[in-house]
């Protein structure tokens, strides 16, 4: 069966001495695993769309129970990502989260818009790394069916307070007249960060990485959004641990 596919290459491992095996996120048949044979040689026709970060169209075929990728062609390199450690980290980070949340062999497009967009933005140095790494957790989460409710306090319907609580493991929030919450898990958020939680899960997929965040909001922001997606999980991402060694 041949397939024609565009997305963006999450992750490469090398099998044998010259062969590639990417996994790529779809849009039309969500994340996809395939061999790109020489492709470790840089002379190879798809050792450039085969490598990690690439957007790229690929013609696959399918060779028992393993798709081979046969053509390929590269539209965006995200060559900026290579610039700073920092970024590329953030970058290596999204993509792991996103092998463990985006489903196989269904459709993924809002999570390739949401890639493609992530991707842009740290390569281009436009917004804080943080903010497009908290962003990029919380939509992503939220696509995958577990949205917060943010929209009020959850004991008395409050929307605004100069304080709220933010519970990542019921994924819900207090105003600061109702106080933290006894026994369960809560994260300070001021006005600033709570206005960044709603929009990354409320705002237009367009609007998503259009706001300015910095200083202490942005650090609440983004330990918030990291929390949540660690609830969700379950699980250490080796890409996140090492992160975190240069936060």
């Amino acid at each position: 069966m041949n397939l024609a596919v565009s997305g963006i290459v999450l992750k490469v491992s090398q099998s044998g001495e010259s062969d590639r095996f990417c996994t790529i996120l779809t849009g039309d048949h969500g994340v996809i695993s395939a061999f790109a044979k020489g492709a470790k040689n840089m002379k190879n026709k798809n050792s450039t769309a085969t490598a990690q970060f690439v957007y790229g169209s690929f013609e696959l075929f399918r060779r028992r129970d393993i798709y081979m990728i046969d053509e390929s062609q590269y539209e965006e390199l995200y060559t900026g990502l290579r610039e700073d450690i920092f970024r590329l980290s953030v970058a290596q980070y999204l993509c792991q989260l996103t092998m463990e949340l985006v489903p196989e062999e269904q459709p993924a497009e809002d999570y390739l818009r949401l890639m493609r967009a992530a991707l842009w933005y740290l390569s281009e140095n436009t917004r804080p790394p943080l903010l497009v790494k908290a962003a990029a957790e919380m939509r992503m989460l939220s696509l995958a069916g577990y949205m917060p409710d943010l929209v009020m306090c959850r004991e008395c319907g409050n929307y605004e307070h100069n304080t709220m609580f933010f519970m990542p493991d019921s994924g819900t929030i207090r105003c600061g007249s109702c106080g933290r919450p006894a026994g369960e898990y809560a994260l300070t958020l001021g006005r600033g960060a709570m206005t960044a939680l709603r929009h990354s899960i409320y705002a237009e997929q367009r609007k998503l990485f259009a706001f300015s965040l910095s200083g202490e909001s942005l650090k609440q922001f983004s330990g918030a959004a990291e929390a949540f997606a660690l609830s969700k999980i379950e699980k250490s991402l080796t890409t996140l641990e090492f992160l975190k060694t240069m936060m």
